[in-house]
């Protein structure tokens, strides 16, 4: 299908709760970036997936149900698409690169997908059901959403965040943004300990950059989760492991559960 707004054309991946087609109940929607590479390996880029429908699955068990859409990434401007600024350090990796697109691309996450969703499913279409997540320059562009669109977004999670590739005016634009009066919004962040194994330069700003938030997002007292897994890689198999405590955790603070489920407190 095309996606307005983006210059191209793109399968889209959704997944359903079980026992959607049998019911009325609506549900909660995760957006979620680099689509490509949640569900299915032979669209992964690295043959290696999020396991996001056993993640989903999981909650499910948990008492907690959600719609999760999938919007696959850029084939050639994922970075540009992804990124609402570039830093000196990311132009000097990739010279060739072209704009930063992520207000466009925000744009069509609000404007275009999330109405067409809305329109076709069975969704709980409030701020507060509406969660974004995405992980290196996904989790940036997932940060940037709410940033730009505090009104539709109320959660958000963001996997080892890539926050260098925006660089210093990025991190700053969200340390102002937390400390504003927003609706009740929960963030999840994290990151690992062997991100880039082979530049610690690049290793110590993925830690100090996510705990920078974090730090920002504590001192406003906005309900912040963060996890370092001191052993995990800048990789889908190491999202997969925390995709669902994420999940659980951003979800639960809003979640509608079904008829005589527990819900997490």
């Amino acid at each position: 299908m095309a996606l307005p707004g983006l210059g191209r054309r793109s399968d889209l991946y959704v997944w359903l709760p079980p026992g959607y087609g049998r019911g009325t109940q609506r549900y909660p929607v995760v957006y979620l970036q680099d689509g490509g590479n949640l569900f299915d390996p032979r669209t992964s880029f690295a043959g290696a997936t999020w396991q996001a429908d056993e993640a989903l699955t999981w909650l499910h068990t948990k008492g907690i149900d959600a719609i999760a859409v999938g919007v696959p990434c850029s084939p050639d401007r994922r970075l540009e698409e992804y990124s609402p600024a570039f830093s000196d350090t990311l132009l000097a990796q990739h010279p060739g690169l072209g704009a930063p697109a992520a207000d466009v691309y925000v744009d069509f996450l609000t404007e275009h997908l999330k109405p067409w969703v809305d329109r076709g499913l069975r969704t709980r279409p409030e701020r507060e059901h509406t969660l974004v997540a995405g992980s290196s320059a996904g989790a940036v562009v997932s940060m940037h959403a709410w940033l730009r669109r505090p009104d539709v977004f109320g959660g958000v999670g963001a996997f080892s965040s890539a926050f260098w590739v925006p660089g210093e005016a990025h991190l700053a634009e969200l340390e102002q943004a937390v400390v504003a009066p927003h609706p009740p919004t929960r963030f999840s962040l994290d990151v690992g300990g062997r991100e880039t194994p082979d530049d610690p330069i690049l290793q110590a700003a993925y830690r100090r950059d996510t705990e920078r938030v974090v730090a920002a997002l504590q001192e406003a007292q906005v309900p912040v989760r963060y996890t370092y897994d001191s052993t995990a890689y800048h990789f889908e198999t190491a999202w997969a492991q925390r995709l669902p405590a994420t999940l659980e955790w951003l979800l639960s603070g809003y979640a509608v559960a079904r008829p005589g489920a527990q819900t997490p407190r």
